[in-house]
Order: structure tokens, then C-alpha cells, then sequence
């Protein structure tokens, strides 16, 4: 087996790649509704030989099993198949068909990906020494709990040797593809807080506790710990994304809810905000008279490549399309992937695939207008074979 037979077999296969990925684009699910996208999947991996298990770990997750024809590692690649709440505006002919829903996260090219891999896979079967798994999880956008930790604490993965994912990546031009050791993209936390102060009417304050003017004081305070608190060289963002309180105009608030996310790379980064919000309401609480609650909810964990598989990656990704394919990821994203759950159990990689047509306009990861150039598929697919067969040792 050489790079050029895997070329040419997903190749052979590219026409069937977009009609999947428009089928896919145009019957959206959202989290843990993917009843229709799950049984499409499983029908297709079906059709290409591959043993498939449906419901697994009492969600709506597919698992295929691909057993080559000689003994050798287990590898597992991995896809999400959820879409968001969001109305479609690219102007496509296979726009989204289910209102207010929409792949505006590419995850219908993810999909798609995996499908080339398994069915060049399953044609080189014969030749491969070890076992395929593919795995297609749902509620990947269901932050901060997600598929992958459910996949995880089932066992139903336990026996891999290695696993892959990536995410179509729409600051790269298609043909590129990022990889880097050490953190990828960031951990994700969500964080809600209360504080409760004392009605009053508005021209009588003094007999009131205000929790707005607490809750000011307190959001302004809250940015003082990226900025003073954490170590600058480790990365942290600290946003509310949610404030609601008081019941009329006239009234001091009685209470004021605040929620947000916090996103960080180290887990010394991430501990110290939790710790400085719960220290900083105290003294809130001492200051104003207010009573107030954290709720400091830990969710997906930064996803970090080590060196060794980000390395494997990078040498894959050259000996498939040259150097020059490969991009130059310097810095990770703040944005958040559940498939640090799987690196935090398993050895693998995580990688950006280039995904907006050269010259243009790019669209961001949740936005009405994003859509995938379909010329990524192949790429992507053509990687995914390529980095099974070079972890069995048969390329």
C-alpha cells in the first residue's frame, strides 16, 4: 500500500462525499436529537461492511468496527454529528429543511470526513493490520457536559490504542492543515452567580441593598483576576455572557443572576479563577451585605496534543500532500471541543482541516452564513486513512 492508492481509492469516492455531506447539511439535529443523523450513519457504515452498534451507552451514538486482515493496534476516529440553534442564511440549494436549525459548526463536513475514511477503509480491509472503530458521538455542543464524557465513562472505548478527530477550520484555506503539540483548544467552564441583596423602593435606597450596583462592582472586580491574578503567560479569558436582575424601574433589585464562561489552557489558570471568584464574592458580600452563591461548573478541558502524536500528525500530513500543507498553528483557539475527553483517557491528536475556498469571504465557526468548501472532503478523508495506516504500520 503507498500514498498514491489511498489518493486514488477516496478519489474514486468524491462525488459520493458531497452528496452525503448535502444530506447531511440538510437534515440538521441538534444535541441528543440526532435520532435521523444517528440511523443515516449507521446505515451508511452498514453498506460498507462495517459492524455497527446503535444506541450505545443510552445515547444517540454509532459505533462502527472495521477488523482488517491481520492482527494489530485498535484505532479509533472520531466524528460529532450534532448541529446548533441557529437559522440558516448561506442561500445554498440544500440549505438547511428543519427551521431554525443549521450545521453552522461543520460538523455535516466531519460526518461526511469519516464516511470517505470508513468506506476507502473498508475497501482496503484486506491489507490493514489491526482494527478500526468509528465513532460518531452526538452532543458535542452540549457544553459543558458533551458526548465524548459519556463515550468515555461508559468503556465502551476501552481497548483503543489510539484516537483522531479534527474540526473543519474556516480561518485556513482549503489544502492546509493544523496541527500543534500542547494545547489545541481551550477548557470550557460555565459559571453562574447569584447575588442577593434587599428590595427597597428606588427613592429610599438606604433601606435596600442594591444587588445591581453590587453585581457592577463585582463584574468589573471579576476582570482584575485575568489581568493581575493569573500568570500572564497562561492564557485566560473570563466573559458574562448573561446578567438579569430587578423587577421594575422603580425598585432596587432584590437579586441579580450573572452567567458566563471561563476559558483557560492550564489547569493552574483554570483552579485559580474558581478559587479568586469564590473570595471575590465574599468580600462582596462583606462590603455590600449581599448574599451571594457560585455555581463553578467544570466542563470540556483544553484539548492537548503531546508532542510525540502531534509530531505523527505533522509528518502524516506532509508525506500526503507535501510541506507545504501543512499550516503554521502557532497559537491555539480559545474556542472549546469535547474531544479532550477522549485525550484525557487516550492517546491521540487533535488537527484543524482547512475548510474556506482560497480568496473567500470567511465566515466563523456559528455563524448563519458558514458553510464548508466541499474540497476539504477529500483532504480530510485521505488524512484519516492515511494516519490509520501509518499507526498499523501498512503505509
Amino acid at each position: 500500500m503507498n500514498e498514491q492508492t489511498i489518493k486514488e481509492a477516496v478519489q474514486q469516492y468524491m462525488n459520493d462525499m458531497i452528496q452525503i455531506r448535502r444530506h447531511i447539511h440538510e437534515y440538521p439535529e441538534i444535541s441528543n436529537e440526532e435520532v435521523n443523523t444517528a440511523a443515516f450513519m449507521a446505515q451508511k457504515l452498514r453498506e460498507f461492511g462495517i459492524d455497527v452498534k446503535e444506541n450505545v451507552a443510552g445515547t444517540h451514538a454509532v459505533i462502527g468496527t472495521l477488523k482488517g486482515g491481520k492482527p494489530g493496534p485498535t484505532i479509533a476516529l472520531r466524528t460529532d454529528m450534532d448541529a446548533l440553534s441557529i437559522s440558516e442564511e448561506t442561500g445554498l440549494p440544500f440549505a438547511s429543511k428543519n427551521a431554525g436549525k443549521m450545521h453552522a459548526c461543520g460538523h455535516d463536513g466531519h460526518m461526511t470526513v469519516l464516511l470517505g475514511a470508513a468506506h476507502t477503509l473498508s475497501q482496503l480491509k484486506d491489507e490493514l493490520a489491526g482494527t478500526v472503530v468509528f465513532v460518531c458521538q452526538p452532543a458535542e455542543e452540549k457544553s459543558p457536559v458533551g458526548g465524548a464524557k459519556t463515550l468515555v465513562k461508559s468503556g465502551v472505548l476501552d481497548g483503543i490504542d489510539t484516537i483522531y478527530g479534527f474540526h473543519v477550520w474556516p480561518n485556513l484555506p482549503t489544502g492546509k492543515i493544523g496541527v500543534k503539540a500542547g494545547p489545541m483548544m481551550a477548557a470550557s467552564d460555565h459559571v453562574r452567580i447569584v447575588i442577593r441583596g434587599k428590595s427597597s423602593h428606588a427613592a429610599m435606597p438606604h433601606q435596600g441593598i442594591d444587588s445591581i450596583v453590587a453585581a457592577g462592582q463585582f463584574i468589573t472586580a471579576a476582570q482584575d483576576i485575568i489581568s493581575r491574578q493569573i500568570n500572564p503567560l497562561y492564557p485566560a479569558v473570563l466573559t458574562f455572557g448573561r446578567i438579569a436582575g430587578g423587577t421594575r424601574y422603580n425598585i432596587v433589585a432584590g437579586s441579580v443572576e450573572l452567567e458566563g464562561t471561563c476559558r483557560t489552557y492550564h489547569r493552574e489558570a483554570q483552579d485559580t479563577v474558581e478559587t479568586k471568584l469564590g473570595k471575590l464574592l465574599q468580600g462582596l458580600d462583606l462590603a455590600y451585605g449581599t448574599e451571594s452563591t457560585l455555581e463553578y461548573e467544570r466542563g470540556y478541558a483544553a484539548v492537548t496534543n503531546t508532542p510525540e502524536q502531534a509530531a505523527f500528525v505533522a509528518d502524516t500530513i506532509k508525506a500526503c500532500f507535501g510541506a507545504d500543507a501543512l499550516a503554521a498553528a502557532e497559537e491555539p483557539a480559545m474556542t472549546a471541543e469535547d474531544f479532550s475527553g477522549y485525550l484525557q483517557a487516550y492517546k491521540g491528536a487533535f488537527f484543524w482541516l482547512g475548510a474556506t475556498k482560497p480568496g473567500a469571504p470567511v465566515y466563523p465557526l456559528h455563524n448563519s452564513h458558514f458553510a464548508i468548501d466541499e474540497n476539504c472532503l477529500p483532504i480530510g478523508a485521505e488524512l484519516m486513512v492515511s494516519l490509520v495506516c501509518r499507526a498499523m504500520g501498512v503505509l
